[in-house]
């Protein structure tokens, strides 16, 4: 009777979990308690609860924690302006217990940061051996403020990322990297091959690549924080946002290997400025069952540095740096500065390199008057250019 009881029970049970609907997801789990307004510049958010807090809040419960990981959009003030801020009270509780480790140099820099840091490079001279518009690309005026405080406190900066030569190994087939296991990683990479005429090959190779950009990151920080005179410093990472959302890139994968206390904080653009709008990529993103950030600030895709422009092409030679272009209507063509014009020297100091006239420009500013020395045919000829207010 009681067996007869039993199944009867029991059958009742799978009968009405079988005929169960499929309950409803609730919610986004990137973004789960969802603001009542749409947010505006300057809004710093607790993720996980929805929270709006301020700058100190956050502050007071990230800072204890061994690595903050800060996602940045590399060419936006605002989110450096974010960083610094952390960066600033980490050095006011751990002043002699921080370090910083930036994707935007790699392993062979690592001497010349620390000659940065030991205030024996001027500006200068520390973006000439970086070779910094080669390398990284980004306009070094992001990152003036953050390097230069760094440097003020001496900081240790560490360089994060692979070197030019392991990445050409693996683009070119000659050096393999582990297998993508991580399905949110790879769906997420290959989100941003969508809808453009990249082919699937394409898409893998940028795959690899990022992959080997990440694991050589997280081994960068899992090695420096191991080291016995490091047990106590707390580690401050400046990644792209790529590889700190969502927690797969870097962090995931020191965690697995180093299980130390971290956060998550960056940034996302509500608002677009005219000159970043052929900047700003829209990409739909798979839904992932995971927190992007736990503090994400609400900002502005600000404006960039604005330059004063000559208007030329430069060419390096052998003699050295010759215009190789002069673009119609600029000041160098009102300047009457000639195609294969040699630019001997700009502002009283030699020229050897397009670097040399690069880096000097970029420090003008509207109304300021350079003078160059060009050499043309054998003839030296003095060149005075000012620029428009």
């Amino acid at each position: 009777m009681r067996r007869i009881l039993f199944v009867t029970l029991l059958l009742t049970i799978l009968s009405v979990t079988g005929c169960a609907p499929t309950p409803e997801t609730l919610g986004r789990a990137a973004n789960p308690y969802p603001l009542a307004d749409k947010p505006v510049p300057d809004t710093l958010v607790h993720l996980p609860t929805g929270t709006i807090v301020s700058t100190e809040q956050m502050l007071a419960d990230i800072s204890s924690d061994r690595i903050i990981y800060a996602g940045e959009t590399h060419d936006n003030p605002a989110s450096h302006r974010f960083q610094l801020t952390i960066l600033n009270h980490l050095i006011q509780r751990y002043p002699q217990h921080i370090a910083v480790g930036m994707e935007m140099f790699h392993h062979d820099q690592q001497p010349v940061l620390d000659r940065w840091i030991a205030g024996e490079l001027d500006e200068k001279s520390f973006l000439r051996q970086l070779h910094w518009y080669e390398s990284w690309g980004i306009d070094y005026a992001y990152y003036r403020d953050l390097l230069t405080t760094m440097r003020e406190h001496q900081i240790p900066i560490i360089a994060l990322n692979v070197s030019p030569k392991q990445k050409m190994a693996v683009m070119q087939g000659k050096q393999t990297t582990p297998e993508v296991n991580d399905p949110y990683y790879h769906a997420t990479l290959m989100a941003y091959f969508a809808g453009h005429d990249h082919g699937n090959g394409e898409a893998e190779a940028f795959i690899r690549i990022q992959n080997l950009w990440d694991n050589t990151m997280a081994q960068t920080v899992v090695d420096y924080l191991s080291q016995p005179e490091h047990t106590h410093d707390h580690l401050l990472v400046l990644a792209g946002g790529n590889h700190v959302r969502n927690g797969f890139g870097i962090p995931r994968r020191v965690y697995q290997k180093l299980p130390l206390s971290y956060s998550l904080v960056g940034n996302d653009e509500v608002e677009i400025d005219d000159s970043k709008q052929d900047r700003f990529m829209q990409v739909t993103l798979p839904e992932l069952p995971l927190l992007p950030y736990d503090y994400l600030l609400y900002n502005r895709y600000e404006a960039g540095p604005q330059y004063m422009r000559l208007g030329v092409l430069l060419e390096q030679q052998d003699d050295g740096v010759v215009i190789g272009k002069v673009m119609p209507g600029s000041l160098a063509e009102s300047s009457e500065i000639k195609a294969q014009d040699r630019i001997v020297s700009l502002n009283g100091e030699a020229v050897k390199e397009p670097f040399d006239v690069i880096y000097t420009l970029r420090q003008q500013q509207p109304g300021d008057t350079v003078t160059l020395i060009v050499e043309r045919q054998a003839e030296s000829i003095k060149v005075r250019v000012t620029f428009a207010q």
